[in-house]
Formats: structure tokens, C-alpha cells, sequence
């Protein structure tokens, strides 16, 4: 289909957007540690302006030390800052898109070890989540982070940027304001909506005053924040006019704060853009175009949103980070189009030292790929069909080698194509099927096992072995299987009543497939909640589709009775207890041909991404050795 509306111009200002795709803000943790822009920050939003979207907007920054978000925020706060916010400017602009800078502060979520600095809020009221106590700001305190906002968007004009954005969403400073869930002062800045809005109203009328008339502004806001009190639809139709009214240019919707943020980071399995249609009621009573956002994976809904009138723009995030070409390549070859898969990696692990896509292991290293020369030689044998080994062959192929990829068509994505068939995750396979393409256009060969010969003896043979955690009973009452065999589909003809002990998700995405094929199924878990490693929305979405299903679902179970069989006709036996993956029992390869390296494979989206980066080390370093230089197979 053609997306006539999603690909129309629109002009803001003085200033012409090619399209209604945008990339918002999503951290990335690619700033430097002293809180300048690095060239990975630079490389990763250039890359998503060289794909063709028409906006890009960079992950919020820091208006001042006491609002610092994550150790590797990118700060705004000192003119020192301007020569590295001109490199990402100009890389985002010179590829067309336009340029806006996030500007932000933690207020209460956060901890003060990282701000370095006590918490500030507008109330003493701690973020359930981070669980500190802030201290209410007085006055003058308020007065002076009004203008460090306002000198942040002054820094960013003179960087070049066509725009800020204050972010006044997901429960941070400025929306803490505006909400009365945080906001309980008895001041001018508390108690009515009128009130509640004067911090954020006097930052606008600031940056308006400083900033050149043609310098866009855009605000981002929850439209609904899912908490007792929080900020709703009704509320934010009041705040778009008003900020319209104080020279506004475009009302950025999300929805969120950080104890309900699995409403906006939402997983595989919900719906697509479930959130517009309350985004198109603020839409209908402002008078500035609305950017829209919640899952919107494919070109489709964002196309339908825009011509149904929803909103003017869609931002589509994690897709822009699985795929920066989204926008260039869907419209002409939307078939193998390598797609997010919403595992919530990039979003859900803030831990880590920078963002990372199990589909896109080059997130923030784009320089690196796109500046690679066919540099390898040799042929290689890859067995087994994971995650890593299509991209290990995708990768070795690209730099040069004849690669030859052995497994059957349904094994093609490994334990993600087993995901694939549990209720809701169907998406899986539609990135299984894109990551084989992605390695055949690269030259790939793809062998059936029956087909494969050792004897034909390739200079490299690399063999998949996949990580299965499972506790296995000794001498069990009933018939036991493993979720792992459970999930590949090996165990047929299973008896009805069946009970699934396991606290990961290989364990519930069991029972909800058992449950599904008509089982009675009790889901057992010794830990506090199901699917303990997983992103905390998979628990929330598979909890509601075992219930709906008539599963019964047993948490903080004892150990003495966790195995207890009496009642039930089979055992489904997952992970009891939180491991890693050193331990040698628990990995399992279907090959008993001796290989020089192996190739990893896992369930759980956490430890695939560790599995496909290494992968890519591997295919990287290697792929240009021989079986002579390797010191033979081990």
C-alpha cells in the first residue's frame, strides 16, 4: 500500500518537515562520562536522519547538575557544551531531517547518588519507584531552573538545533508539576491546573523571549499518567491550548510515569497504538499539530493514524533503533524489512554501559558497519538457526566469506521461532524470517541437515548450543518434561492436568501455550512474581492471558511443596532459581560435529542480546580465519 499522508510535508514555522515520521527521545546511554555528546551519540542520530525521517529528537538533556538523569546524560547546562551539541545538529541536518534537542530534569525519579545532588521536586513526595525523599523547591529555586531551561534552548539555537523540546512527560520535573499526584503544594505553583501549569508556562514564555522567532518549540506531555490523581486526557486538552496560546508549536503526547512506564514501554503481544485514540481527542481541541506515540510498529497504523485525522505525526521509536531505514525502505521493499520484536531490550536494561538491540547489535556503532570492507576469505559452516547465527553468517558474509548456514526451515530463528507460536508473539517470527533474509542477501546458503556433508570440511565451522536453565526432578511421580521441550513442540499427546513449575519466562510462555492448546494448567513459581528475568510488561501481559485461558497461577511457593505432583497428570519443569550461564549442564547442542567456536542461543531476550553481541565479536575477528590459523577444531 502507499502512504500518501504518512509522506507529506509539513511546514512549522519558517521551517519544512519531509515527513510525519520522527524519532522521539529514548536514552541511550551513548553520551560521554563528563556529559559531552560522543561520537556514538552522533553516529546513532545521524544514522535515523540519513534513514528519512523527517524529525529526529535527541534523548533529553540535562538542564542542570541536579537533574541529571543517568550517569551518561549529555548535558546542556554550560555554553562549554555548544561545539559538541553543533556535531550532533549538524549531523542530524545535514541529511535533511530536522533537528530538536530534549531538554529535561529528573526531578524526584531518581536517586541522589547519581545526581550527586539532593532531589528536588515540588513536593516532598517520593517517586514510589526510586524510593527517596525529595526536597520541595522554594521559590527562587524555581525561578532559577525556569532559566536554566530556558538557557538550555538558547545553547541549542546557537548550536544550530531548528528546536528544543521540554520534556513535560513520564513524571519528571515539569510534569511532576503539572500532575497533582506529585504536586501538592498550597503556593502559586500548586493546587489548580492553572497553577499547577506555571512552572512549565513560565519556562515557554522564557525560551520564547530568548530564542529567535522561527526556532520551533515543542512540549511533551502525558496524556494520561495511569496513577491516582495523575494527569488525564481531560487535563492535557487544557494544557495543549494554554501552551498553544504561549506560542507552543507542536504538543508531543506520550502517556506515563515511571511506577505505570509498562503502559508506554509496552511489550510483544499488546497492541499496536493503543493510546490514540485519546491522543486524537487532545488532537480535535488544540490548535497545534500532535506527535503520537505507543507501539506503533508498522507503517500501516502510523498511516492510518495520520489520515484518520488521530494525529499529525508518529514517532516510532524502538522500530527507528531495530531499523534507522525504516522510513526509506518500507515504502519500496516491505517485505523482509528487519523489524523491532518489542523485547524492550534497548529501553529495559538501564543498567547497561550503552543501548543494545539483539536485531541491531550495530545500535551506536553504525560507523563501524557502514565503513566496512570485504575483507575475509575462506568458507564457513554454520550449524544451527538461532538469532546469532543468522547474524554471525550475515556478518562473516558481508565482509567477504562464502558462508553456508545448516538447519531445518522451522529451527530458522532458533528459540525465538519456538517463541513464535506462544499466544501473542507472533511477531517473533516475522523478525525470524527478516534476519534470514537479511544473511541471504548478503549470499548465505541455507542447507537442510540431511543435505549437510562434514566431509566437505570448511575452513571454519562454528555449531550452535543453546542455554536451557532447568531444574530436572529426580525420580518424578508423573511424566516430566522440560519447558524447553515443551515450547519446541516435542512432547505430543500430553495428559490434561498439568502443573508448570519455573520463575523465568521459558516457564510461563510454556504454560500459556499448554493452556492454550486446552490443557489445565497451574503455574507454579518459588520466586514473588512469574517470569522474574523477563522485562516486568511480559509478567503483566502473560499473567492477564493465563487468567483469561483458566490457568491458575501460585507464587512464593516453599520448595518442600513446589514439586508436589499429587493431582496433576505431567510435570513442565522451567528454571526454579536464578543461575547464569556458566554453568556447563545447562547448554544443549543438537550437533555432534566438532567445531572450532560456538554460537549461543537463548530464550530469555536478556541474555540472547549477550548472545548475538558475542556473535558478533566472533564473526568480526574470526571470520577471516582458516582452520590452519584457528589451530584446528575443538
Amino acid at each position: 500500500m502507499g502512504y500518501p499522508n504518512l509522506f507529506s510535508p509539513m511546514t512549522l514555522r519558517s521551517t519544512t518537515v519531509r515527513n510525519r515520521l520522527v524519532v522521539p527521545a529514548m536514552v541511550t546511554h551513548f553520551g560521554d562520562t563528563d556529559g559531552r555528546v560522543s561520537d556514538s551519540l552522533c553516529d546513532y542520530l545521524e544514522e535515523r536522519a540519513r534513514g528519512g525521517f523527517g524529525i529526529v529528537v535527541t534523548e533529553n538533556l540535562g538542564v542542570h547538575a541536579s537533574g541529571r538523569i543517568v550517569p551518561r546524560m549529555v548535558m546542556v547546562d554550560d555554553d562549554r557544551c555548544v561545539p559538541g551539541l553543533s556535531r550532533v545538529a549538524n549531523a542530524i541536518k545535514r541529511h535533511g531531517a530536522v533537528a530538536i534537542g530534549q531538554i529535561n530534569h529528573c526531578g524526584r525519579q531518581n536517586k541522589s547518588k547519581v545526581t550527586g545532588q539532593p532531589l528536588l521536586a515540588p513536593s516532598a513526595i517520593p517517586c514510589p519507584v526510586m524510593r527517596e525523599m525529595p526536597r520541595a523547591l522554594e521559590r527562587d529555586e524555581i525561578l532559577m531552573l525556569q532559566d536554566a531551561y530556558a538557557d538550555a534552548a538558547v545553547r541549542l539555537q546557537e548550536a544550530g538545533f531548528d528546536g528544543t523540546e521540554i520534556h513535560a512527560a513520564h513524571g519528571y520535573l515539569a510534569a511532576s508539576f503539572l500532575s497533582a499526584y506529585s504536586n501538592r503544594r498550597e503556593d502559586e505553583y500548586g493546587g489548580n491546573l492553572e497553577n499547577r501549569l506555571r512552572f512549565l508556562a513560565g519556562i515557554v514564555d522564557r525560551i520564547r523571549s530568548r530564542t529567535d522567532d522561527n526556532f520551533l518549540l515543542f512540549v511533551r506531555t502525558s496524556v494520561e499518567e495511569f496513577v491516582p490523581g495523575g494527569i488525564d486526557t481531560e487535563q492535557t486538552k487544557f494544557i495543549g491550548r494554554a501552551l498553544a496560546s504561549r506560542g507552543v508549536d507542536v504538543l508531543s503526547l506520550s502517556v506515563g510515569v515511571y511506577e505505570s512506564y509498562a503502559q508506554l514501554t509496552m511489550v510483544s503481544g499488546e497492541p499496536e497504538g493503543p493510546w490514540l485514540r485519546r491522543m486524537a481527542q487532545v488532537r480535535a481541541e488544540v490548535p497545534v499539530p500532535v506527535v503520537g506515540v505507543g507501539r506503533i510498529r508498522r507503517l500501516e497504523v502510523a498511516q492510518d493514524a495520520i489520515a484518520s485525522g488521530q494525529v499529525d505525526f508518529v514517532a516510532i521509536g524502538r522500530g527507528s533503533i531495530t531499523n534507522p531505514y525504516l522510513a526509506r525502505l518500507l515504502p519500496k521493499t516491505p517485505s523482509g524489512v528487519v523489524s523491532c520484536m518489542s523485547c524492550n531490550i534497548c529501553l529495559g536494561r538501564s543498567a547497561a554501559p550503552g543501548m543494545t538491540c539483539p536485531v541491531n547489535p550495530f545500535v551506536g556503532r553504525e560507523r563501524l558497519l557502514s565503513g566496512m570492507k570485504s575483507a575475509a576469505s575462506g568458507t564457513i559452516d554454520i550449524l544451527g538457526g538461532g538469532f546469532a547465527a543468522l547474524t554471525a553468517a550475515w556478518l562473516a558474509a558481508k565482509r567477504g566469506a562464502k558462508v553456508q548456514l545448516v538447519a531445518d526451515a522451522g529451527e530458522l530463528g532458533g528459540m525465538q521461532s519456538w517463541r513464535s507460536r506462544v499466544p501473542g508473539q507472533a511477531e517473533y517470527r516475522t523478525t525470524c524470517i527478516a534476519l534470514v533474509q537479511r544473511a541471504a542477501q548478503e549470499g548465505v546458503r541455507f542447507v537442510l541437515p540431511d543435505e549437510y556433508s562434514a566431509s566437505a570440511c570448511a575452513d571454519l565451522v562454528w555449531k550452535v548450543q543453546r542455554w536451557e536453565p532447568v531444574a530436572r526432578p529426580e525420580n518424578p511421580q508423573v511424566p516430566a518434561y522440560t519447558s524447553y521441550e515443551v515450547l519446541r513442540g516435542n512432547p505430543r499427546g500430553m495428559p490434561g492436568r498439568l502443573l508448570v513449575v519455573a520463575d523465568d519466562l521459558s516457564g510461563v510462555d510454556a504454560a500459556l501455550l499448554l493452556a492454550d492448546q486446552g490443557h489445565s494448567v497451574t503455574l507454579r513459581s518459588p520466586a514473588r512474581d512469574i517470569a522474574v528475568d523477563a522485562h516486568p510488561g511480559f509478567r503483566v501481559l502473560n499473567r492477564g492471558l493465563l487468567e483469561r485461558r483458566g490457568a491458575k497461577i501460585e507464587t512464593g511457593v516453599a520448595s518442600e511443596t513446589l514439586l508436589d505432583t499429587k493431582g496433576f497428570d505431567a510435570l513442565v519443569v522451567g528454571r526454579l532459581y536464578p543461575t547464569d550461564e556458566r554453568a556447563p549442564d545447562d547448554w544443549v547442542c543438537d550437533f555432534a560435529v566438532v567445531a572450532q567456536a560456538h554460537l549461543d542461543d537463548a530464550y530469555e531476550p536478556g541474555v540472547l542480546t549477550r548472545c548475538v553481541y558475542s556473535a558478533v565479536e566472533l564473526a568480526w575477528m574470526n571470520s577471516i580465519e582458516t582452520a590452519d590459523q584457528a589451530g584446528g577444531r575443538k
